[in-house]
């Protein structure tokens, strides 16, 4: 809780250290003498100098030319023409092109890429996606810068730009810096800078993170038309980019680019794990005709192993029955066999055989019944019996042909 007020009170710090240097700039320095640069109009003034539009008669065509007085700005301007020679090196879509720069005893400039649009700051964001589509326009030209070993270090709205076509820059490196070269400055706009950097440590590609960080969330929350609040993932990531420790942060500004991606693609994001429901609810975002399946599947499956134990109680109950049946009869049987008038019954008779093999097979079927085995036992032992009694006399048949028969 104390650090996160330490954070709140520097960046309140930060602001107002903004507006006072821009009120140290109102009187903006004079565009140079340039070889091959005429100035056309002014742009606007900064904490860091001045913009200019201006005609390069060589080319025929119109850049924007920033102007840093000397005098007003200390150690800073003065090593801008080589940080802008050095950014010049780079080329990529996201980042507006340096052509040239230079400076003298008065006043260091440089010319640039002009783009026309307007700056993240002015601009209205219709969705959280549009906010997240230029975060990742950013996060790719800072990725590729500090895999070519330069700083941006200054981050912000106003040096994002947003053409007429759509297409995200960002611009004004001319508080770039090479990552070998160890820089300890505050020079810059405090609302944005890290922590660690406000107080006086060295800048790095974890500083640039944070300030994109700060970036995004202040454009989320007052950028977005009809969206005060920025949904969980995206306060996830923005949070995570400025965590207080740098170590706390993403790995690299590329770790932050993947967030933004899945984050635009409804994937889960590393800055929020979601739970099992989440992950099926940004599953069905992107897949709606395959979430639709799966719940049917799921549906259907849960009805069918529902059947199935409806199914199974009622077979197990069925089974029941049919056993109790049998052992009552297998008893019944083994009763009636015993009973029977041992002289009215020959002992090979096959009903009583077949009475046996009809125990016996009740009692293959349930091996576990007591009473089936008792009465297979009984009719044995009664068929024993029988089977040891003296055959009775055979009976002479009635012969029609022998009528004086005895």
């Amino acid at each position: 809780m104390l650090q996160e007020e330490l954070t709140a009170d520097l960046r309140r710090l930060a602001t107002e250290l903004d507006e006072l240097a821009k009120g140290e700039n109102l009187s903006p320095p004079p565009f140079p003498s340039i070889p091959d640069f005429e100035p056309v109009s002014f742009l606007g003034c900064g904490g860091m100098g001045a913009v200019y539009v201006a005609r390069q008669v060589s080319l025929g065509r119109d850049v924007a030319v920033k102007v840093v007085s000397v005098g007003g700005t200390g150690a800073a301007s003065a090593s801008l023409p080589k940080e802008a020679r050095t950014v010049a090196q780079l080329h990529h879509p996201n980042i507006v092109q340096v052509f040239s720069a230079g400076g003298d005893a008065t006043a260091a400039w440089f010319a640039m890429e002009l783009v026309k649009g307007e700056s993240a700051d002015t601009h209205t964001f219709q969705s959280m996606e549009d906010v997240a589509r230029l975060g990742v326009a950013v996060a790719e030209a800072l990725a590729y810068a500090h895999r070519c070993g330069i700083l941006h270090r200054d981050v912000k709205p106003s040096n994002i730009f947003i053409g007429d076509s759509g297409m995200v820059k960002l611009g004004d490196f001319g508080l770039a810096c090479l990552v070998s070269d160890g820089v300890m400055d505050t020079s810059g706009t405090k609302r944005y800078m890290a922590p660690e950097v406000l107080n006086g440590g060295e800048v790095s590609e974890a500083s640039d993170q944070y300030s994109l960080g700060v970036t995004l969330r202040e454009l989320a929350g007052r950028g977005v038309h009809d969206a005060p609040r920025p949904p969980s993932d995206f306060a996830a990531i923005c949070a995570k980019a400025t965590m207080h420790d740098p170590s706390e942060r993403y790995e690299n500004v590329e770790a932050m680019l993947a967030d933004l991606r899945r984050f635009l693609a409804h994937e889960p994001v590393a800055a929020n794990p979601p739970s099992p429901l989440r992950r099926f609810r940004l599953f069905a975002h992107r897949n709606p005709l395959a979430a639709f399946g799966t719940v049917a599947a799921m549906f259907l499956l849960a009805a069918f192993v529902v059947a199935l134990a409806v199914g199974y109680v009622k077979t197990t109950r069925a089974l029941e029955a049919v056993h109790q049946e049998a052992a009552r009869a297998a008893q019944s049987l083994a009763e009636t066999m015993t009973n029977f008038d041992r002289h009215e019954i020959d002992p090979r008779d096959t009903e009583l055989r077949r009475a046996l093999e009809t125990a016996e097979a009740l009692a293959v079927r349930f091996p576990e019944d007591e009473t089936i085995k008792a009465s297979v036992e009984a009719i044995r032992k009664a068929r024993e019996r029988r089977a040891s009694l003296p055959k009775r006399p055979r009976r002479p048949r009635y012969r029609p042909d022998r009528p004086n028969a005895p």
